[in-house]
């Protein structure tokens, strides 16, 4: 279930060690996306193709059955999909991934624009040629000052800049914490946020979000309209994840063992986002492409022991870091134990996500990109 990093990975390690395996895979986009790099097209850096890989063709290429629709429920050994199609499996992996988590705003569900599905950074491409080209003034603001409203608010500036600085346009990131990036080491943040004073962004922190409606929003009192309202405020598990019986982390990821298998189900696995595996440290990993990409082949590999029989492998986590780029070139974080930041972050950045792009001929076109914004 689900077509991302961790399922794709999965799916194709188990064909690769095994031919007699029958293999399915359901998800309902007719393509996967590359999740890190939507802030990339809203500020036009890269082109949407070269961040999509179609699902049915991966599919077909490797005898895989593919099934286009979301679960709907599990009864017994048997998934059903939403389009009715049950599926009887021996073994399922769970690779959901997430969704945007509006706290129970709905009016934030009905007129903010996400940023996390190929059609959402369409929609908000769209929105932002719009308003660039009607040369009036517009109020952007980014709900959230987290890794994706920090990304998201400097590909705005970014491409507002680059149109030559629409007059009237801002940018705006309203954050209910005490600072943008609260949760990262001063090392890491401090120059971010410089950055993101340099690009023009204005930042309100300790906010409070009121009422949400078409081209509106109220921030602390202060009703703000002729805006666009961006929403990074997190992301939860999908609902199918969330209505099963299995215990689940605070966030509504689902606990697993050491094998990535959920306690008590030997053929039930979980993975990538919607898995909360235990960390070294405590608590859990975090939701990270580097966790989900290990995760398909470990599951894989695991699913082939149960199946001959012989003892499972456990899922030793590698955290390489982290990283948080700016549409300005630059980029902030941890690698491997030592702090990178400035071009060499960004170039790391754009290296890591060339290397985990999955399709050969997206890599190349992604490559072209990068190296056109730099000519």
């Amino acid at each position: 279930m689900g077509g991302g990093f961790a399922g794709v990975r999965l799916a194709s390690a188990l064909r690769a060690r095994s031919d007699e395996l029958e293999v399915a895979l359901a998800d309902p986009r007719p393509a996967a996306v590359f999740l890190p790099l939507l802030p990339d097209v809203v500020a036009g850096k890269v082109r949407l193709e070269n961040l999509l890989f179609p699902l049915e063709r991966f599919c077909r290429r490797f005898g895989i059955r593919y099934f286009p629709a979301r679960a709907a429920a599990l009864e017994g050994k048997t998934l059903v999909l939403e389009d009715g199609a049950r599926v009887p499996f021996d073994f399922l992996a769970m690779a959901c991934g997430g969704t945007p988590d509006f706290h129970g705003n709905a009016a934030a569900g009905r007129y903010a624009f996400p940023l996390y599905s190929a059609s959402d950074a369409s929609a908000l491409v769209s929105r932002l040629e719009k308003v660039i080209a009607s040369g009036l003034p517009h109020t952007f603001v980014v709900a959230g000052g987290g890794y994706t409203g920090v990304e998201a608010a400097s590909a705005l500036a970014w491409r507002i800049a680059c149109s030559g600085g629409a007059k009237g346009l801002k940018v705006r990131i309203v954050e209910p914490g005490p600072a943008i990036l609260g949760g990262l080491p001063p090392a890491t943040a401090e120059p971010v946020r410089r950055e993101v004073a340099r690009l023009g962004i204005e930042v309100a922190v300790s906010a409070r979000i009121g009422e949400i409606g078409e081209g509106l929003i109220e921030v602390d009192g202060e009703k703000i309209s002729d805006c666009t309202v961006i929403w990074s405020a997190g992301v939860r598990p999908v609902d199918f994840i969330q209505g099963l019986p299995w215990a689940k982390d605070r966030s509504g990821r689902l606990l697993v063992n050491a094998d990535l298998s959920l306690p008590g189900e030997s053929g039930i696995f979980a993975l990538g986002d919607c898995a909360a595996f235990a960390a070294p440290g405590g608590g859990f990993l975090r939701a990270a492409v580097q966790f989900s990409w290990a995760q398909g082949p470990a599951a894989a590999l695991n699913i082939l022991h149960r199946i001959r029989g012989l003892p499972v492998v456990p899922y030793r986590p590698r955290d390489y870091g982290y990283l948080v780029p700016v549409a300005s070139g630059k980029a902030w974080g941890e690698a491997m134990g030592r702090r990178v930041g400035g071009r060499a972050g960004s170039f790391l950045h754009y290296f890591m996500c060339v290397l985990r792009t999955l399709s050969c001929r997206r890599r190349l076109g992604l490559l072209r990109d990068l190296i056109s914004g730099l000519i």
